[in-house]
């Protein structure tokens, strides 16, 4: 399985988003898909963090709402 964070566009501002584990046939077809190694490191640990936290808050400008970033479970950014 890989880790997905899902997430629309973001503007410059740091926003808290939700990384919420899901199953890959619960993605949206039409989503923008990034690999977590095409994260800057900022983002990369943003997304570690939320996946090993319970709660999968995190605040980071890089992850928008709607966005599929996979990493080694399935996630999606709220």
């Amino acid at each position: 399985m890989s880790r997905t964070a899902r997430g629309s566009r973001h503007d410059e501002s740091t926003a808290d988003v939700t990384v919420v584990r899901t199953g890959a046939a619960d993605i949206d077809p039409d989503a923008t898909v990034r690999h977590y190694d095409q994260l800057s490191e900022r983002g990369q640990r943003a997304v570690a963090a939320a996946a090993e936290s319970e709660r999968g808050r995190v605040r980071d400008a890089e992850l928008s709402v709607g966005e599929v970033v996979r990493f080694t479970d399935y996630y999606v950014v709220r």
